[in-house]
């Protein structure tokens, strides 16, 4: 399947287009700056601009894709409203978006606990609002979102899984997600969606 990666020169997107390309899929990694893309050496990638200040090149980079996998973010030093402009746009041009976000917030909301909650909110202040607008604007057009704890460089041990977030039980600590783990979760879910047009949790160690 052709499967195009946002965020593509991120630490997690860069691991969403290696485990594609690992498992087969003919893969776009749209970039903003395509000079950025680091990924494997592959017959089977290709690198597209995409800058949501540019519509039309949105549009144009995930024409003829089955799905949109997202591990897009932004710095202390970007504008957050790219969060949501690139979520409106790929939800509007995509089939099928995978769209990842942050445990605690929209349909998780209140699941990290009062205190936790309030601190992540604080933690993520300058993308808070536009992380919550944009995950919200995926699930409307029909994608799926992935919630995730917070994000680690750890090795990946095969353990990880996605339920809805309605199932997940709220827990004093955040469960810590390793980017290996929710690459190769997010492409498992743009392979075989078990999720279409829901919120999920990812999980990872013990049931």
């Amino acid at each position: 399947m052709k499967i195009a990666v946002l965020g593509s020169t991120g630490k997690t997107g860069r691991l969403i287009v290696a485990h594609a390309l690992e498992r087969g899929h003919d893969v776009v990694a749209l970039a903003r700056r395509p000079e950025q893309v680091r990924a494997p050496a592959s017959a089977n990638l290709r690198v597209a601009r995409a800058d949501v200040t540019d519509p039309g090149s949105v549009a144009a980079a995930v024409e003829g894709a089955d799905v949109v996998v997202s591990g897009l973010g932004v710095t202390k030093k970007q504008d957050p409203s790219i969060l949501v402009e690139g979520a409106r746009q790929i939800a509007a041009a995509a089939p099928r978006v995978v769209w990842l976000t942050s445990l605690g917030m929209g349909a998780t909301r209140g699941a990290l606990g009062a205190f936790n909650g309030a601190l992540l909110k604080r933690v993520l202040r300058h993308e808070w609002d536009a992380k919550d607008v944009a995950g919200r604007a995926v699930r409307e057009a029909g994608g799926t979102t992935v919630h995730a704890g917070p994000l680690t460089d750890k090795p990946y041990r095969g353990d990880g899984r996605l339920l809805r977030a309605g199932e997940f039980r709220p827990r004093a600590i955040p469960p810590m997600a390793p980017r290996a783990g929710i690459a190769a979760l997010m492409v498992a879910e743009a392979e075989s969606p078990h999720f279409a047009d829901a919120d999920t949790v990812a999980l990872f160690g013990r049931r």
